[in-house]
């Protein structure tokens, strides 16, 4: 992070939670396109920002719900693909987090459900399925040694095809996280650690084409809406940086740190200036 810039993006969660809480019900939804992320519901059932476990149990889990919205009609969308970004306020991944499939210390504690549960009054499914997909990939260190990233994917059958609106919030994924080896024999350490997490990108794809019909790479409503926080981590220095895998900076993702949240300052602040912070 550039010193200079330090103490100011320090004051972005308190900030932007501020300007959520007065602002929301005039505002939201006002900066769609784009994503959304929370804790237990969708973003408009009130799901919870920050999600904090007493990590003293290898029993029940927590569940991410990923929703988006639209400021164009996308019609025939066939498959959804998803980029979740996982960042911890340590020097290294805990091991609580190394969560792949292939050598992780909690390498059966990830799960996709492409069904939206619990039902919601805000958000509602993208097709009428039924649904295929899963997870794709879970790679450690794409933006550096306390890093890990999530793919995966959610598809219907041609019978099933979805047209998305402006003006609706759209479920699109649930991620579950198990409590799995939390304490006792062959506990993974890295529980308490404070940790962010991004819905980097979700990319829509229409029926017999290669290519998608949309990226959507940043909050829709609020520059908070796109990321929650475990253990009251909170991100720092976020912003968006180019996908190199594809030509003309097409295709981006969103790029941050995590830091433990500290006492927030009591001075006020505009939205703008809230919103300056971000590059």
């Amino acid at each position: 992070m550039r010193p200079q810039l330090a103490g100011a993006r320090l004051l972005i969660p308190f900030l932007v939670g501020l300007a959520l809480s007065l602002a929301a019900p005039v505002l939201a939804g006002t900066s769609a396109p784009g994503v959304n992320l929370r804790w237990d519901n969708c973003y408009g059932d009130g799901g919870a920002w920050n999600k904090a476990f007493a990590c003293d149990s290898n029993v029940l889990g927590e569940q991410l719900v990923g929703s988006i919205e639209l400021d164009q009609t996308i019609t025939r969308v066939n498959s959804i693909q998803f980029v979740v970004d996982i960042v911890a306020a340590s020097p290294a991944l805990p091991a609580w987090w190394s969560l792949a499939r292939s050598g992780g210390c909690r390498s059966t504690s990830l799960d996709l459900d492409p069904f939206q549960y619990p039902p919601s009054s805000a958000c509602v499914p993208w097709s009428a399925g039924p649904y295929g997909g899963g997870l794709g990939t879970y790679s450690a260190g794409p933006q550096g040694p306390a890093s890990a990233r999530v793919t995966g994917a959610v598809a219907v059958s041609i019978d099933h095809l979805g047209t998305l609106s402006p003006g609706t919030e759209y479920f699109v994924l649930s991620l579950t996280i198990d409590h799995a080896k939390t304490v006792g024999t062959g506990a993974c350490t890295g529980c308490n650690e404070p940790v962010c997490i991004f819905l980097s990108r979700v990319s829509l794809f229409q029926q017999g084409q290669s290519m998608a019909a949309i990226h959507l790479e940043r909050g829709a409503n609020f520059l908070g809406s796109q990321y929650v926080t475990w253990q009251n981590g909170y991100p720092i220095d976020v912003h968006h940086e180019c996908d190199p895998s594809v030509p003309f900076c097409a295709r981006q993702y969103t790029a941050f740190g995590c830091a433990l949240a500290g006492p927030t300052s009591g001075r006020r602040s505009t939205w703008g200036a809230v919103k300056s912070l971000y590059r």
